[in-house]
């Protein structure tokens, strides 16, 4: 067979795996309901392209928000910007919740799951991008042996899968970060103006699509200064830096002239508009996310965080000062460095790194565990990919020895951003989710692609067949977990059953099984139902009838219960909530004392009366 056939062949089948790809994680999407965040994403997008408003969910950076309005109906809802609570927006941004779901889920006429079934739509086929990224790179390194197992590793991963549909930037950030990588890599084999405007732009998207994308600037420093001390010429157009100084003088004019642009991108994605509204002199109120913040730091800082009281809050408040990057936020809005809207949202962004609760093995705490992703990847990473890794290691490592120089930067262009990302994550109170080290995933498929080339191409049977085997595997417990991607946990923890004394919120239950719970009380009609839900999706569009329990997100309910046996159905989030189960202790002691009667996906848990 020709190269040209043999090629020709891998594109296929690559091609093949990111269709496989596509129709798992949108046909997945179909059968849930809208996550926590994504109501809120997609009313903030609409408004942001209609009105070229940015007050709506300044959390999220303007690049994210136009990629998810554009392309939608210019009366797809119906929103009264005159009204209170638009107006409070500028005063409070937790207001969006309640009008995010108001336009969602009753807009006369408006069919909320059609909606995000084409924004799910959308939004895989940019997870699919990512594959094809995956793809070029593995190839580029090995070979087209390497691109078909590393787009493999990456299709059959649970967590993409989960993720990539929903209207949220955790995959689309990916996108751009593993762009960023490639780009500094081949930056780094010859400099050009070229490939330095494509570290730019890919920085510039990664920054505009979420606040974390400001790690792409340490991870550059770090790898200018790391080609710059590689003692291998680099060829920068026609020239040839041959020594230390010229190569450090070159990496330092490199990084002030992408700080200077990245500078220029943030304007040009807030369309160089200062304020929020281009039809309105309004400003925001900093006083609520200085609250915001001080509310984040009293819980971090208290030594009986579950048990705060309002009065202690307050009298935290009383006596807070605002720390340095506060500061240094309010006077960048002063000086009118930044527009507005971004420097609110990175402002509310740093707040909640300060404190956030997190679930891990049985504990919860709000400032998080170092380890904790470290033990999120082990439960939620599939367990062929596991093995392959661990595998792959076990050999290299008594390898090292023969590292060559130059495979030095190579190795290093691929590895700075998941470590950085990685040590970053791991140092932040931000524990609620796998979803937030996506971005280490990709150098992972990368490397596993190369390592399956090298023992495929070895023409070595065992080595063949443990590579086949870890396929088949991968794939047999990705296609066994379809629908329920968002819950999935490894064989080795278990399943979703094991996962729920593991893990909490967006690993587990994101409010996305309101159709299941619909599904169940119709085969269930003569149980009235309590409920307990967490989420943004309304139950009653999907035609459930129930009573809220205290505590529920859920909106307005019945007034009394009908007549037989009542159940309760409570969100898992809200089992492993501590502030919940310590607020109404007796309630759950009292649930506990039986199994539950049905579990929902994973994700809600149904419990006969007391």
């Amino acid at each position: 067979m020709t190269l040209a056939a043999r090629n020709t062949i891998a594109i296929v089948i690559c091609g093949v795996l990111l269709i496989a790809f596509g129709s798992m994680a949108w046909l997945a999407s179909l059968g849930k309901s809208a996550t926590v965040d994504e109501p809120g994403n997609l009313v903030s997008g609409w408004t942001q392209v209609q009105y070229g408003d940015f007050r709506f969910n300044c959390e999220d950076p303007a690049l994210f928000k136009t990629i998810v309005g554009l392309g939608l109906p210019a009366d797809l809802f119906h929103i009264d910007r005159q009204s209170p609570q638009w107006q409070s927006l500028l005063v409070n941004a937790d207001q969006r919740a309640p009008l995010a779901v108001q336009a969602l889920y009753h807009t006369p006429g408006l069919d909320a799951d059609a909606v995000l079934r084409a924004e799910h739509f959308r939004m895989t086929f940019i997870g699919m991008l990512l594959g094809i990224v995956i793809a070029w790179w593995a190839w580029r390194l090995a070979g087209p042996v390497a691109a078909i197992f590393a787009t493999a590793a990456f299709c059959f991963d649970p967590n993409f899968l989960a993720h990539a549909p929903l209207v949220k930037n955790d995959v689309l950030q990916a996108l751009p970060l593993v762009l960023f990588a490639a780009a500094v890599w081949m930056f780094g084999e010859r400099a050009t103006l070229v490939r330095f405007a494509a570290i730019c732009l890919f920085m510039a998207l990664a920054i505009l699509v979420k606040f974390s994308g400001f790690l792409t600037l340490p991870i550059l420093a770090l790898s200018l200064l790391a080609r710059s001390f590689i003692p291998l010429p680099w060829p920068i157009g026609k020239f040839i830096a041959s020594n230390l100084k010229k190569r450090l003088t070159f990496s330092t004019a490199v990084f002030l002239g992408s700080v200077a642009l990245m500078w220029f991108a943030i304007w040009a994605g807030y369309n160089f508009r200062f304020l929020p509204d281009r039809n309105s002199s309004a400003q925001y109120d900093w006083v609520d996310p200085l609250k915001y913040y001080a509310n984040h730091a009293a819980f971090a800082e208290s030594a009986h965080p579950f048990a705060m009281t309002s009065d202690e809050i307050e009298n935290f408040r009383a006596h807070w000062h605002s720390p340095l990057g506060a500061r240094v936020i309010l006077f960048a809005n002063a000086h009118h460095l930044f527009p507005q809207s971004y420097l609110v949202g990175l402002l509310r962004i740093i707040a909640d790194s300060q404190s956030r609760t997190a679930f891990l093995c049985g504990k919860s705490s709000v400032a998080g565990w170092w380890y904790y992703f470290p033990l999120a990847m082990l439960f939620k990473t599939p367990a062929a990919t596991l093995v392959g890794l661990l595998g792959v290691c076990a050999i290299l490592l008594p390898r090292l020895r023969r590292f060559s120089l130059t495979n030095a930067w190579p190795l290093t262009a691929a590895a700075l951003l998941p470590i950085v990302w990685m040590a970053v994550a791991m140092h932040s109170n931000v524990n609620v989710g796998i979803r937030h080290i996506l971005p280490v995933y990709p150098a992972l498929f990368i490397f596993l692609g190369v390592a399956a080339a090298a023992a495929f191409n070895s023409a070595k049977r065992p080595a063949r067949f443990a590579v086949g085997i870890l396929a088949i595997s991968l794939a047999a417990e990705s296609v066994l977990a379809f629908p329920n991607f968002i819950p999935f946990f490894n064989v080795f923890v278990g399943g979703y059953r094991g996962g729920f004394h593991l893990l909490s919120e967006s690993n587990l239950d994101w409010g996305q099984d309101l159709p299941a719970l619909a599904a169940w009380q119709s085969e269930n009609r003569n149980r009235p139902l309590y409920l307990m839900y967490w989420g943004s999706a309304d139950p009653r569009y999907y035609g459930i009838h129930y009573v809220n329990l205290p505590g529920s997100n859920a909106g307005p309910d019945e007034t009394a219960p009908g007549p037989g046996q009542p159940v309760f159905a409570i969100s898992a989030v809200v089992l492993t909530n501590p502030f919940s189960l310590s607020s109404q202790k007796d309630f759950f002691d009292s649930i506990f004392r039986k199994p539950p009667i049905a579990i929902l996906n994973g994700s809600i848990y149904v419990y006969d009366s007391p």
